[in-house]
């Protein structure tokens, strides 16, 4: 099985798209995780670029808005735009955490159509504020709508949980069997993001997340997947740490999620050569 590697635009966009693409290119990036242009002109670049550089893409649906009426009719038309780029897949921010379970569902079912006339795969983000925000949140969902797919986002339960899930195995098990992409930021029990992975104070937290990452790996494995794709999604000021009275961050969000693929390909297990060449 081969993974790959994706680089979220967020915090890179003042680059523009050709510096933010050729910079992920130069870091040994597979693919980008970005937003659907809203420009022709754009979105013919992106393809360019994409094609030139021979880099994948994921599209990040974030944009959807407005009260239930109108954020189903925007959601759409995000679904559809995204769609349009045939993507490996849409990671959506779908819905809202204080709306219905009935209201959140529409958005499923409206996600679940698009993906079966586009054939693109469609996935929803496990992120505070939207409605899969916590473990025993999500799992009314799962329990309700099976065929959902999720990109597994643990940093918000985490958080969210105030604890790494302890006593929450069947949620936590519910979600991988149910995970089709990784946004592997590591949370700790009071934020989504701890300060430094590559610090020795947060070595519980970076085992618990690899174990779960791992079993996501195990299963595709199990299942005979050609490929799963993963996106290291530390992130830039609010998430990265700020030296205190400066506001400068205490370290660079792009150099970590470098470092975060280089120690994913060297400590998932992918098979009998693993560690991944």
């Amino acid at each position: 099985m081969d993974i790959k590697y994706f680089c979220a635009w967020w915090g890179l966009d003042h680059l523009g798209m050709e510096g933010m693409l050729h910079k992920i290119k130069e870091a040994g990036f597979d693919g980008v995780e970005v937003f659907a242009p809203l420009e022709a002109e754009e979105r013919e670049l992106l393809k360019r670029l994409l094609e030139e550089l021979e880099l994948e893409l994921i599209i990040h649906q974030y944009r959807a808005d407005g009260q239930f009426k109108e954020y189903c009719s925007t959601f759409k038309e995000e679904l559809g735009l995204a769609a349009s780029l045939k993507p490996v897949l849409i990671n959506s921010h779908t819905g809202r955490d204080y709306w219905s379970m009935d209201e959140n569902g529409r958005l499923i079912e409206i996600a679940a159509d698009i993906e079966s006339s586009t054939g693109v795969k469609i996935v929803h983000e496990t992120h505070r504020g939207r409605f899969p925000f916590c473990a025993p949140v999500s799992k009314l969902y799962f329990d309700r709508y099976p065929e959902m797919r999720i990109s597994a986002d643990l940093s918000h339960w985490v958080v969210v949980s105030e604890s790494l899930l302890e006593g929450q195995e069947q949620t936590i098990e519910m979600a991988i069997l149910r995970t089709e992409h990784i946004h592997a930021r590591v949370g700790f029990a009071e934020g989504p993001q701890i300060s430094d992975p590559r610090s020795p104070e947060w070595a519980k937290e970076m085992s618990v997340f690899t174990s779960w990452w791992q079993r996501v790996v195990d299963r595709f494995l199990e299942e005979n997947r050609p490929i799963l794709t993963i996106t290291p999604e530390f992130g830039p000021i609010p998430y990265s740490w700020t030296v205190p009275f400066t506001g400068l961050p205490m370290t660079d969000f792009f150099d970590i999620n470098v470092y975060m693929k280089d120690y994913l390909k060297n400590n998932l297990h992918t098979g009998p050569s693993y560690p991944q060449e």
